[in-house]
């Protein structure tokens, strides 16, 4: 058994739960003490709780039952352990520590053995990085060095899109090429190895410049450059006409999330007219959510050997997912009456995505779109 089975169904029941409880602590008085409550605690749990659990089920393709049961393990006292111990605490932080320590110690050494290209020999140390976040994050916790939770969760995004763009591009480009081929056509540009580099200079280079003080909007230049560039590459991808096959169109709305993400992060750290916090909601709803939903329910289909065209129940979590990312986005232009309203869309937006996938995971989905 590999280890999405358990870790892909654990992650999106749980992304469920802590945005409906984040949701409820935000516009409820009586949710307010909850240890989650807080945008930080929020933040952790979606990246280093949602998003790491995906990242462990997608990269760790070599698992045992010892390991994917101390892998869930570890992962759910985490996810548990702030509502039983103080959250600022030492013993609250250790499994969620334990559980980026073994995915990186699991999943990382077979990209970085099997990698011959200078753009493959990245993703070990990607996952290695991000799993790295967590222990920055707690640090800062205990105050050393301060704001180093703020640079934990800014730099996890910075490589949580990083490894999207990576992964995602590499998903994309021969699932389009070979349904062109399946049509007697040829798609040329595929992989675009030279505009992958050049992402991964950006991003590396962006994300270094948002641990300095000082080079925001040097980070912000980075961020919009990737954005082009990823644009560029997607545009050869000629993804229009794939409009009829859930199965690409949905990566490819995961992908113009990330330039859409990018873009406004790069406009928040130039121009300081949009906040960043805000502006992040477009990689980490937009594109995290629409590439974790396609992605997860692509990795299971393909593992069950099930054809990917029944893909209709994925393509409309994939627009929830949208709806979802831009009412998040909008929610500070409304007024404080309006916001909770607001806030509420676009958790159940989220919510009705998830537990289409969700059944998808669990076997209960149909056999056709």
């Amino acid at each position: 058994m590999s280890a999405d089975t358990v870790l892909f169904p654990a992650a999106a029941l749980f992304s469920i739960v802590a945005i409906l409880l984040w949701v409820y602590a935000r516009t409820s008085p009586a949710g307010a003490r909850w240890p989650i409550a807080t945008a930080y605690a929020h933040a952790h749990e979606m990246l280093f709780g949602y998003a790491l659990a995906v990242v462990a089920g997608f990269m760790i393709t070599r698992s045992s039952p010892s390991l994917n049961a101390a892998l869930f393990l570890c992962w759910l006292a985490a996810r548990g352990a702030p509502f039983f111990v103080d959250g600022g605490s030492a013993i609250a932080a250790i499994p969620n520590l334990l559980f980026a320590a073994l995915v990186a110690y699991s999943g990382a050494p077979m990209f970085m053995r099997a990698a011959k290209k200078i753009e493959n020999r990245i993703i070990g140390p990607l996952l290695i990085a991000i799993c790295a976040c967590p222990f920055l994050y707690r640090a800062g916790v205990a105050g050393l060095p301060a704001g180093a939770q703020y640079l934990a969760l800014l730099l996890a995004v910075d490589l949580l899109a990083l490894l999207m763009l990576l992964m995602g591009g590499r998903a994309i480009s021969p699932a389009v090429a070979g349904h062109y081929y399946r049509r007697g056509e040829v798609l040329q540009a595929r992989v675009q190895p030279r505009l992958e580099r050049l992402v991964i200079l950006f991003m590396l280079a962006g994300a270094a410049c948002d641990l300095v003080p000082g080079a925001a909007m040097a980070s912000g230049a980075f961020a919009i450059s990737a954005a082009a560039t990823t644009a560029i590459r997607a545009w050869r991808w000629r993804l229009w006409t794939v409009l009829d096959r859930p199965e690409l169109w949905t990566l490819g709305l995961g992908y113009l999330w990330l330039i859409i993400g990018l873009t406004l992060k790069g406009f928040a750290q130039i121009t300081g007219a949009l906040s960043l916090s805000q502006a992040l909601h477009g990689i980490t709803i937009g594109a995290l959510g629409t590439l974790t939903l396609a992605m997860m329910a692509r990795t299971h289909m393909m593992r069950q050997r099930r054809p990917l065209e029944r893909f209709g129940d994925v393509g409309a979590g994939a627009v929830l997912i949208g709806i979802s990312a831009l009412l998040r986005l909008a929610a500070p232009y409304f007024a404080t009456s309006e916001v909770a309203v607001i806030l509420w869309g676009a958790a159940l937006a989220w919510t009705a995505a998830m537990a289409l996938l969700l059944r998808r995971l669990l076997g209960f989905a149909p056999h056709s779109s």
